[in-house]
Order: C-alpha cells, then sequence, then structure tokens
C-alpha cells in the first residue's frame, strides 16, 4: 500500500470517528452521504462511485481506475462499521440543499 494511500485511509478513519459522515435517504428512494469536511461538506454518491472534492476530481482524470479519496473511504468505512447519521428528506428538501454540496 503506498504512503498516499495510508495517509488517505487514516484521514478517512478520523472522519469515521468525529462522527463526519451522514447518510440522507430521500423520499425513501434514493440515498446520498455527506461527509463533513474541514472546510466544506463533501458529497459521495456510492454506486457509481463519486466525491466533490479535489483528490477524486484529479485522480478520476489522471488513471483508468476509480479514486479513492478520503471521503469515499471514510463512507465505506462508516457503513462496515454502521457509525453514521441518518436523515430523511423530501425531494423537495434535497433538491434545496444540494447546490451546497455540490458547489
Amino acid at each position: 500500500m503506498t504512503s498516499e494511500i495510508t495517509s488517505r485511509l487514516q484521514d478517512a478513519e478520523k472522519l469515521v470517528k468525529t462522527d463526519s459522515v451522514k447518510k440522507y435517504i430521500i423520499d425513501d428512494l434514493f440515498e446520498r452521504w455527506i461527509v463533513v469536511g474541514n472546510s466544506r461538506n463533501y458529497l459521495i454518491i456510492t454506486e457509481p462511485q463519486w466525491c466533490r472534492c479535489y483528490d477524486f476530481q484529479k485522480d478520476l482524470h489522471l488513471n483508468d481506475v476509480i479514486p479513492q479519496c478520503k471521503h469515499n473511504l471514510a463512507v465505506k468505512i462508516a457503513i462496515n462499521k454502521n457509525k453514521f447519521d441518518t436523515f430523511y428528506l423530501s425531494k423537495s428538501e434535497y433538491d434545496f440543499i444540494r447546490d451546497e454540496f455540490l458547489f
């Protein structure tokens, strides 16, 4: 395992320990994950895997493999440990806050 991946994994563990992973269920139809970061919140989509962060976007364009940013890893760890907060939103509530997560 490279030192970059090790560092990302350690950062992801810290995010889970600090309760930074949030699951949003929208109208019981689909889910979105938010990871609360130091300077902003990051939208995570698990299928297909996607994150708004710079590391994910940069690595996505440079490699043929799907990147593993600390936010993606934090969601995977949180799911595995069942350590996340869950929120239920209507579609209109989600549409209202979605832009905050994307930009």
